[in-house]
């Protein structure tokens, strides 16, 4: 089993960043950097990742692969590890909304994940995965543009859920996930996932990078990660992780 090397930080502009930084000049895999507070949290599509101190688990993992292995799917796999190992604090409750957001009762955003990549010594990428979980709802009601309301694990659960309990739940997860993905890539975590998806019922409207839409039903998830979505004029097969994707109406 991998063993993971920690780093806990007060505060950082970024786990995300500091990783990609050390990761471009030496090896740094199973490193993982905790940070009470990120002054310059990203997220997806340029977001920014705000959180009071204390009130979120931040982290960034690094994970080298061989340079030619595809990490299509790599963000569902992570997302599938994450739900995995809060199977038990609400189980009915938790989704995987396509491609790297946490959602309770597919309303609420619980948590986010970014990965973003570096080529590294050896002939490997970097991978350094970036997760925000809230442990406590943000009082913050600037949501932005298109931004689902944000839940802590506060509000699903009646115990209280403390960062380094909930990090050794996820590090178990990526010891024995990651390595699995890092020889057979998405295919074997796509079913899982299926299950876990967001809006499984609901018709979706997903806006393009273009500012176009296509709405339909999600209809299925291929072996490299990419939603296959059916509207009135057939199938659309989204890749990109800047489309945006909502339930109809919200």
């Amino acid at each position: 089993m991998t063993s993971f090397s920690l780093l806990h930080l007060a505060s950082i502009d970024s786990t995300n960043t500091y990783l990609l930084q050390q990761a471009a000049i030496q090896s740094c895999h199973g490193q993982v950097v905790v940070a009470n507070q990120q002054t310059a949290g990203r997220g997806q599509r340029g977001r920014r990742w705000v959180a009071a101190p204390g009130d979120a688990l931040l982290c960034s993992i690094a994970w080298q692969f061989e340079r030619d292995w595809p990490l299509d799917g790599l963000s569902l796999a992570v997302g599938v590890m994450v739900a995995e190992a809060l199977a038990d604090a609400a189980p009915s409750r938790l989704s995987l909304k396509w491609p790297n957001d946490l959602l309770v009762d597919g309303t609420h955003k619980l948590g986010g994940i970014l990965i973003e990549t570096v080529p590294s010594q050896n002939r490997t990428r970097t991978a350094v995965i970036g997760l925000g979980i809230n442990l406590r709802t943000p009082r913050s009601t600037d949501l932005g543009v298109d931004a689902l309301p944000a839940i802590g694990l506060d509000a699903c659960i009646d115990a209280q859920v403390g960062r380094d309990d909930l990090l050794n739940r996820l590090l178990a997860t990526f010891a024995a996930g990651l390595p699995i993905f890092a020889g057979q890539g998405f295919a074997p975590f796509r079913a899982r996932w299926w299950r876990l998806r967001a809006f499984a019922a609901d018709q979706v409207v997903a806006r393009l990078p273009d500012g176009s839409c296509n709405a339909g039903r999600v209809v299925d998830v291929t072996d490299r990660g990419a939603l296959v979505i059916e509207s009135a004029d057939g199938l659309h097969t989204l890749v990109s992780g800047e489309v945006s994707l909502r339930a109809a109406g919200a």
